[in-house]
């Protein structure tokens, strides 16, 4: 079908360029593509570039849960818009996500909102069945550690970044995570040859280092 084909190109065009950071240009395919051939995929694209550019969305929301119910990445995006600015919403949304299906990432997502509410057990419990469902995702271990930590279980949280480095050595937050342990534990040289690591020195890294060197 080439009306099919032709949304796609135009939803394709529109990653790429969002991805790159020219939001202005994707806006245009992303809306192109909604104009050739509705579908969730751009509707989701459009509204996270819309978001990203400040601007309202809450035209494609409001869509996307009318034309999309049943799906449930519309409930992800709903989550994702929510999640900043009303966080029992955004629980309510990434429930509902999962009850439609059991996926790692909604549990992870899910976890991330629990922590960030200071749900702390709760936020373990999600990570831990995210894991359960996906046992190898760095990210999934790295939220793990952030959660351990937050708990007081250093040796869990380690661990944890441990197995993340097992399936990516070069990790950037299990590195970040496991830096800051080793400085919280005074053991500064280990510190700084987990950042040592790390690829790209941003500000975060920066002060880090300086950490290890003071």
């Amino acid at each position: 079908m080439p009306s099919l084909a032709k949304s796609t190109d135009e939803y394709m065009s529109a990653q790429e360029l969002a991805d790159d950071g020219f939001l202005e240009e994707a806006e245009k395919h992303a809306r192109k593509s909604l104009q050739i051939k509705k579908n969730i995929e751009a509707m989701i694209l459009l509204i996270d570039i819309l978001e990203r550019q400040g601007k309202d969305s809450s035209e494609f929301l409001k869509m996307l849960q009318e034309e999309y119910p049943a799906n449930p990445e519309t409930y992800r995006r709903l989550f994702l818009s929510s999640f900043n600015s009303n966080k029992e919403e955004a629980l309510s949304y990434i429930n509902k996500a999962i009850n439609i299906m059991k996926k790692g990432l909604y549990y992870y997502d899910k976890s991330r909102l629990l922590l960030s509410m200071d749900r702390v057990m709760e936020s373990l419990a999600s990570i831990d069945q995210a894991i359960k469902l996906e046992n190898r995702n760095p990210q999934y271990w790295n939220q793990r550690a952030s959660v351990l930590l937050k708990l007081g279980r250093t040796s869990d949280a380690k661990e944890s970044c441990d197995v993340s480095l097992k399936l990516d050595p070069r990790n950037r937050d299990a590195l970040i995570i496991l830096s800051k342990i080793f400085l919280n534990s005074g053991e500064k040289e280990k510190a700084r040859e987990s950042l040592m690591k790390i690829e790209e020195r941003d500000d975060e890294v920066k002060k880090l280092f300086d950490q290890t060197l003071s």
